[in-house]
């Protein structure tokens, strides 16, 4: 049995059903029965839990073989720090008391760095503490998601403008579908091995936000061109998405960091897996593109 977090979410989701597919048993970690319904239906076992609930986490991961944990971005909370760490003690605690034989969590990119990271420190904290656990674990170190234009892909066909927290005349980054997150997750947690594993993750190809442009703008036959934000408008465009000032502070040093390139991998003798899904293979599955020779777009 494998304990899968955020199984609701893109990662987990495809952790899920890719673990279901070859029969291999899943326990569902979700915050209600009806969340976890559907999942009943497709074979895995549900299990109720709060990630800030150490006994309702001790119960949902005991007896398994392996358990993925996956952490909230926490943009609506008043302090995401001070939650996230209430998230790591209930977590650390119900895992060691379960006992389960590994533990495979979902860390970021630039994890390496106690400062300056923004939202990401929330996951340099989480490597830090999982490290003191007893069993076998192994860290993700995920690129920046390709999923992350999802949600403006709409805008941009309709605007003919990509807003981008990345410069885009400058920076390239490693970016990473996260099927292909989903996909290498899965393969880790049931897999056998040992020790502490650190596993930097990215897609075949490095892109800007310059090329996520050329992409649109090729598979919508229609020109996109990218624009930055300006670094003094993150705080405030986040903040008219919905996050709370704190979360939009902690995105906004996120994005200052990527732009600096101080948020990077570390290498120094960290393993390196490249997944499969090609940018224009991504934004395709969100649905931009032509289709009966109308344009559509979902964001």
């Amino acid at each position: 049995m494998y304990a899968i977090t955020g199984i609701s979410g893109q990662v987990g989701g495809v952790m899920g059903n890719l673990l279901l597919e070859k029969k291999v048993p899943v326990r569902a970690v979700v915050r209600s029965m009806e969340k976890g319904e559907a999942w009943k239906l497709k074979g895995a076992e549900p299990a109720i839990a709060k990630l800030h609930d150490e006994e309702s986490l001790r119960r949902a991961f005991t007896g398994c073989e392996g358990v993925f944990v996956m952490t909230p971005t926490l943009f609506e909370s008043d302090d995401p720090m001070a939650e996230h760490d209430r998230m790591l003690d209930a977590l650390y605690s119900a895992i060691q008391q379960a006992q389960p034989k590994k533990v495979v969590f979902l860390s970021s990119v630039g994890a390496q760095h106690p400062i300056g990271t923004g939202a990401i420190k929330k996951l340099h904290d989480m490597e830090q503490v999982f490290a003191k656990l007893t069993m076998p674990s192994a860290s993700i170190r995920a690129a920046w998601f390709m999923d992350n234009f999802q949600g403006v892909l709409g805008y941009a066909h309709e605007t003919g403008t990509l807003p981008s927290f990345l410069d885009p005349t400058t920076l390239t980054i490693p970016m990473v579908a996260t099927k292909d997150i989903g996909a290498i997750a899965a393969g880790l947690l049931t897999e056998n091995w040992s020790g502490r594993r650190i596993i930097e993750l990215e897609g075949p190809c490095r892109y800007s936000t310059k090329d996520v442009a050329f992409v649109l703008s090729y598979l919508a036959k229609k020109n996109v061109v990218a624009v930055p934000i300006p670094a003094d408008e993150y705080r405030q465009t986040y903040r008219s998405l919905g996050l709370t000032p704190a979360a939009a502070s902690l995105m906004a040093e996120m994005n200052r960091g990527f732009n600096a390139e101080y948020i990077g991998f570390e290498g120094n003798g960290c393993e390196h897996v490249e997944g499969i899904t090609l940018l224009e293979d991504a934004i395709r599955s969100y649905g931009y593109g032509q289709l009966n020779g109308r344009t559509i777009s979902k964001g």
